[in-house]
């Protein structure tokens, strides 16, 4: 017996029919949304890549720029570091070459220091002698402070070199990586966009696949947003600018320092060059002033000699006046012994009496002062030969300081010949060459024989 009347039969035929075609108005409207679905995913991620690969070449572009930027920021650092090095080489070898003239100066004081005691007084080259070297060792310390002052301004230069090269290595290190994901992201890009293309026409006609816009619908919020990322970015290229520039205030202060120090080596320079000629003309001065004393006590000394002769004739010819009076003696006392004979009656004071005894006193008075200027001759001699004596002596010790004086003069430490570094290719940072210098001064080769003879 039948469980279904033809009733219920189609019914439920029908039903099955409806349930079917209610199913398929979903399938066909899932379909249709799948189609759209597949087409704005499709176009989305287009987008995507699209937006992607903007950012990164926008990224490795930027990056570029900042990493050239900051290469030729370290070229010119390192240029700078070495016309630097160079200022200080500079300021080392013009400090060095003070040190031969310091020795010179410190000499020059000593030798003299060996003069006569007589000849040791405070004149004007000693004066001038001290003066150089406290200019010498005033301009020593002057450039050893410059020296100072570019050591470490080379410092700054190469921690600020070593910052930029730092960054630069950072920069590198992260522009290789974008430049990877960028080669990365358009291979996919082209891979997805064949890979991932819709085969079926969305409703409507059409794709969003071809032009690769992102519908706003399709929208997602990242964990950082666009402004974040911008400000960060910003943040990066800024502090890039900001290196850039503290390094080129490094440059310009390290630019005025060197100008500073070129300066200050011709300025030390031209101060010990004036100091040393002043020097020179001091010794030669008291080159001439000790030739014309020597002069004058040469002619003292003739004029002396010639006394001294003088005086010794007039004694020769006191002693013979004296030796001259015996026979004028002897006669007056033989007349008065004879005439003491005389008879009683003719034993007078006579006239001739009166004469015998006027010559007699006038032998002894002519005797006496004979013998008083004999004396006195004798003590001028005496005294004119210990003048001679002081005199020759005088004119030793001034003959002695003039020698000195002459070595000081002609002895050179070579400073004028200074082989400053860098000149050309093969010259030594720091070399010191020297030579000694001929000068010639007026020292006439008097007669010298007579010094220390005795008379």
């Amino acid at each position: 017996m039948s469980m279904h009347t033809p009733q219920e039969w189609h019914r439920q035929t029908g039903a099955n029919m409806g349930q079917a075609q209610n199913t398929q108005g979903r399938a066909v409207k899932q379909n249709v949304t799948s189609v759209r679905t597949h087409h704005e995913t499709h176009g989305e991620h287009l987008g995507r890549y699209g937006n992607l690969t903007g950012a990164l070449e926008q990224k490795v572009q930027d990056s570029s720029r900042l990493v050239d930027g900051l290469q030729r920021r370290a070229e010119s650092l390192e240029n700078s570091i070495q016309k630097t090095q160079h200022s200080l080489a500079m300021l080392h070898a013009a400090h060095q070459a003070k040190d031969p003239q310091i020795q010179l100066c410190l000499w020059r004081l000593s030798r003299r220091e060996r003069r006569p005691l007589r000849e040791q007084k405070r004149d004007p080259t000693e004066i001038l002698l001290e003066q150089e070297k406290e200019t010498l060792k005033e301009t020593q310390k002057r450039l050893g402070e410059a020296m100072r002052r570019t050591e470490s301004v080379i410092r700054d230069l190469e921690d600020k070199l070593q910052e930029v090269r730092h960054d630069i290595d950072h920069k590198l290190q992260a522009l290789g990586i974008d430049q990877t994901c960028l080669r990365t992201t358009q291979r996919s890009h082209g891979t997805y966009h064949e890979a991932g293309r819709p085969n079926s026409v969305p409703p409507g006609g059409g794709s969003t696949a071809v032009t690769g816009n992102i519908p706003s619908h399709r929208g997602v919020n990242a964990r950082l947003a666009p402004a974040d990322t911008h400000r960060n970015e910003m943040k990066r290229h800024q502090d890039t600018v900001k290196l850039g520039h503290s390094g080129g205030a490094k440059e310009e202060r390290a630019k005025a320092l060197r100008d500073d120090n070129s300066k200050l080596i011709s300025s030390t320079q031209k101060a010990a060059d004036d100091a040393a000629a002043k020097t020179e003309r001091g010794l030669q001065d008291s080159i001439n002033e000790n030739q014309h004393l020597r002069r004058r006590l040469e002619n003292e000394i003739g004029e002396t000699r010639a006394k001294i002769d003088h005086t010794k004739d007039t004694m020769a010819e006191t002693r013979a006046q004296i030796r001259a009076l015996e026979e004028p003696t002897d006669n007056a006392a033989t007349c008065a012994s004879f005439r003491r004979q005389r008879a009683t009656r003719e034993h007078i004071h006579d006239p001739v009496s009166t004469r015998i005894q006027e010559h007699q006193m006038s032998t002894h008075r002519a005797h006496q002062e004979l013998l008083a200027h004999h004396a006195e001759e004798k003590a001028n001699l005496q005294d004119l030969n210990e003048r001679m004596e002081r005199l020759k002596d005088d004119l030793r010790d001034k003959t002695a300081a003039l020698h000195i004086d002459g070595d000081c003069i002609t002895h050179q430490a070579g400073h004028h010949t200074l082989n400053m570094p860098f000149n050309h290719p093969a010259a030594t940072a720091g070399t010191l060459r020297g030579r000694r210098h001929d000068h010639t001064y007026n020292m006439n080769r008097s007669n010298f024989q007579h010094i220390g003879k005795s008379d």
